[in-house]
């Protein structure tokens, strides 16, 4: 199975189901995933061009949260569903990178300055540490 297909099984796990709207879905699926056009997005599930990016940048915040949140709760919270689809797309990523990966057009641990400030605000172990390049 590829990555394309690993990621959309992932998507569809219980644990990720509720995540964002069906528009926001397709359109981060359409345009990060599938790497179609924003036109071709946009008329496949559609809405404007206008919204194509909005919709999928909204869908990839709720995304990193909630994958962030179930990180926090830890794997004993995860379904094996879950755990199987998560264990199989780590394989992916070279050992030893702690982040920067990429699959398609989608960064996993991609956070907002906002997300970024949350996290190391209530993190015990590295503390208020700025972000790295800021």
């Amino acid at each position: 199975m590829n990555e394309r297909e690993l990621l959309r099984r992932f998507l569809q796990v219980r644990d990720l189901a509720a995540v964002g709207s069906s528009q926001e879905r397709a359109a981060f699926i359409s345009l990060r995933i599938d790497g179609h056009t924003v036109r071709a997005t946009g008329q496949a599930i559609g809405i404007s061009k206008s919204s194509v990016s909005r919709l999928a940048d909204m869908f990839q915040v709720k995304l990193t949260r909630k994958l962030a949140e179930m990180e926090k709760k830890g794997e004993s919270t995860w379904s094996p569903e879950y755990r199987g689809l998560y264990s199989q797309l780590s394989e992916l990523m070279p050992y030893g990178d702690s982040g920067g990966h990429k699959i398609g057009n989608f960064k996993p641990d991609a956070f907002s300055q906002e997300d970024w400030t949350e996290r190391e605000a209530r993190s015990p172990i590295l503390g208020a540490a700025p972000r790295p390049g800021y």
